[in-house]
């Protein structure tokens, strides 16, 4: 496992997303389709990291919080994106519902908040974990990782 520490401001998040979309571009050149899980309390910035990061690709999507409809799509030139957010989810029975699996690392890009919910549901190859934790209210530490193969 590789890992990468950041300790930064929201408005200075180049370094997180130069190594964002290195890990991306390498995952899908071995044909897998990248999950990115993102980590942090409630109110840590996930939807804003994601909002800032997906913004770089002229998208006409707006990127907001699927709290409420578990997950969102994103599109832009370069990328799709389904966006999830699991918090809402409280029986594990739920997710064979949802057909979430389905999705995760079978096209585009998936994005999962509150990941920890479905890990034996999400497949191994292709992720990416960014914890996000505040140090103060204009800082954030991210840190990322991954396995390389």
């Amino acid at each position: 496992m590789k890992q990468v520490f950041l300790n930064l401001s929201e408005s200075e998040l180049g370094p997180v997303f130069l190594t964002l979309d290195t890990l991306i571009q390498k995952i899908q050149s071995k044909d897998f389709s990248p999950i990115i899980l993102l980590s942090g309390s409630m109110g840590a910035g996930k939807t804003t990291f994601v909002r800032n990061w997906f913004s770089r690709f002229s998208t006409k999507s707006q990127v907001n919080s699927p709290s409420f409809s578990l997950y969102n799509v994103y599109d832009s030139e370069q990328y799709r994106v389904y966006h999830f957010d699991l918090y809402r989810i409280q029986n594990p029975s739920e997710f064979e519902e949802l057909g979430f699996e389905e999705i995760w690392g079978e096209d585009g890009i998936s994005i999962i908040e509150w990941w920890e919910k479905a890990t034996h549901l999400i497949p191994k190859a292709g992720r990416i974990l960014i914890q996000i934790h505040f140090e103060t209210l204009e800082t954030r530490d991210y840190t990322i990782e991954w396995f390389e193969e």
